[in-house]
């Protein structure tokens, strides 16, 4: 047996692991409680975590393809060099999050609360992040080509130099309403509305 899931069957919770290169995928760890832990090269794909709390956890180059973190909730944790394709945080209660060179296309985060997320050199292409409370949330050097924020108000958002290219918005784009643009990003605003820039 994994030492994960010992460690969770025999005291209800994880705290203090430090595991490398664990291969357990479609696992489910639902309602688990990881703290302090650190996991690096490890492989869980299709793993549920639903339902799980995850305080002091970091991710290191692994591989979260296709995870279930739905209705979890985080808390200072850090996800760096992972893949994540197709994994979900939907309805997360997220704080202090920091996700670094990864892979998170085709994730969703929608109907989470974002509290100080900070999200640095990803590809987040047709992700969404529709219907989310955000509060401190911003990206940097992050591609969100086709990525979703409907009905998530982005009024001091940084989006820093992300390609937000064919982003899916409101008819209006009042999601876009405070938020910080540069003048790149102002202008894929500006095609997506129809307007012909010569």
């Amino acid at each position: 047996m994994d030492e994960l899931r010992r460690v969770l069957e025999e005291e209800g919770e994880a705290s203090g692991l430090s595991l490398s290169a664990l291969s357990i995928p479609g696992e489910d760890f639902s309602r688990c409680i990881i703290r302090d832990s650190e996991f690096t090269s490890c492989s869980f794909p299709s793993a549920s975590f639903y339902d799980s709390a995850l305080t002091d956890v970091i991710f290191d180059s692994c591989d979260l393809s296709s995870v279930d973190f739905s209705s979890s909730s985080f808390l200072r944790v850090t996800i760096r060099d992972c893949r994540l394709t197709g994994a979900s945080f939907a309805r997360a209660r997220i704080r202090s999050l920091t996700i670094e060179d990864s892979s998170l296309i085709y994730s969703s985060f929608d109907s989470s609360s974002l509290k100080s997320v900070r999200i640095t050199g990803c590809d987040l292409s047709d992700s969404s992040f529709s219907e989310c409370k955000v509060d401190g949330l911003s990206f940097s050097g992050c591609s969100l080509v086709r990525s979703s924020f409907r009905s998530t108000m982005l009024a001091d958002v940084d989006l820093g130099d992300a390609d937000i290219d064919g982003i899916a918005l409101s008819e209006n784009l009042r999601e876009l309403r405070g938020a910080h643009l540069d003048v790149s990003q102002a202008l894929a605003i500006v095609r997506m509305v129809g307007v012909d820039i010569r």
